[in-house]
């Protein structure tokens, strides 16, 4: 199987609580990031387990009519769930069912060829070897290490754990996403800033803060310095769900269309605002509306990077 982007973590069904009422939604770090990228013009697959309740010709109706290869849905077992409460930008999660592990032979049997791999998953789903397998096969491999993190206690709810990326990551990603709630607990340092520089140790090339999660700016780490990334505001706020896993697609995507990583972390500014403006990844835009929305942004409130950029304008 061949794609240009690779999105890598099991498909859910989620409850979610938010300000713009309840919803139940088939969801999933694989399902957002590879609906956003195939709506940004790039050539998406998933790889993806699922129970026999997700029918693809009715639950991933929107990844099917976007173009997205679904040859890496695996179905078996039980599909994952959670129940997310949130407050603002905030949320409390509570699983409610664990999906079956991601192996490396599910990515052998596929003979997956990929220009870039976004493994992100959402309960521990992707062990080590497969990463390594993934690594073997993708020119560029970013791990969002949400799922890692998450340890289940009493009642099926959701604490953060320690994950030492550092550690963990050592030699397999090019790039870690991650999010200001999370950061901590993936690096040690003073603030943020010196623990995403501290990713950096991992030998990753790039790590970068999302503005999810309620931070005033993005971060971006790469070349041993730390750069500010202005958050694009949406025109509503409906609803964040998903926002995080399609601000990692598409700084993934335009990072390998590009090699501009500043230019990268913009981009996904702007795509992940559309995001909040509609529930799920129902608003992901084409790449045009996002740069448009960018260059609006930029020359009224940042015009120094605006002359800085433009070319990509």
């Amino acid at each position: 199987m061949k794609a240009a982007f690779l999105a890598v973590g099991n498909i859910s069904i989620d409850l979610i609580h938010s300000a713009g009422g309840f919803a139940r939604r088939v969801a999933g770090s694989s399902f957002y990031a590879s609906l956003a990228a195939a709506r940004l013009g790039v050539k998406s697959a998933v790889l993806a387990k699922a129970g026999a309740d997700i029918v693809p010709s009715r639950d991933l109706a929107p990844l099917l009519r976007a173009g997205v290869v679904l040859d890496g849905l695996v179905v078996g077992g039980s599909t994952a769930s959670y129940e997310l409460f949130y407050r603002g930008e905030d949320r409390t999660l509570r699983l409610r069912r664990v999906g079956e592990p991601i192996s490396p032979d599910d990515v052998r049997s596929l003979n997956i060829d990929c220009q870039a791999a976004l493994a992100s998953p959402i309960y521990n789903e992707i062990p080590d070897e497969t990463l390594q397998e993934l690594r073997r096969r993708c020119r560029l491999l970013a791990v969002d290490p949400q799922g890692y993190i998450r340890k289940r206690i009493r009642g099926g709810w959701i604490r953060f754990s320690r994950w030492d990326a550092v550690k963990k990551l050592r030699g397999l990603a090019d790039i870690i996403v991650t999010s200001k709630p999370e950061l901590p607990y993936l690096a040690r340092g003073r603030d943020d800033r010196s623990k995403l520089l501290n990713l950096l140790n991992s030998g990753a090339e790039i790590a970068f803060m999302t503005r999810e999660g309620g931070a005033k700016s993005a971060l971006l780490a790469y070349d041993g310095r730390v750069v500010e990334i202005p958050v694009v505001p949406p025109k509503r706020m409906v609803d964040p769900g998903g926002a995080g896993d399609v601000s990692a697609a598409a700084f993934v995507t335009e990072y390998l269309r590009t090699n501009e990583p500043v230019w990268s972390a913009l981009f996904a500014s702007s795509v992940a605002s559309f995001i909040y403006e509609a529930f799920g990844a129902e608003a992901a835009p084409s790449r045009e509306d996002a740069i448009e929305r960018l260059r609006s942004f930029l020359m009224r409130f940042h015009a120094e990077l605006y002359r800085e950029f433009m070319a990509y304008l």
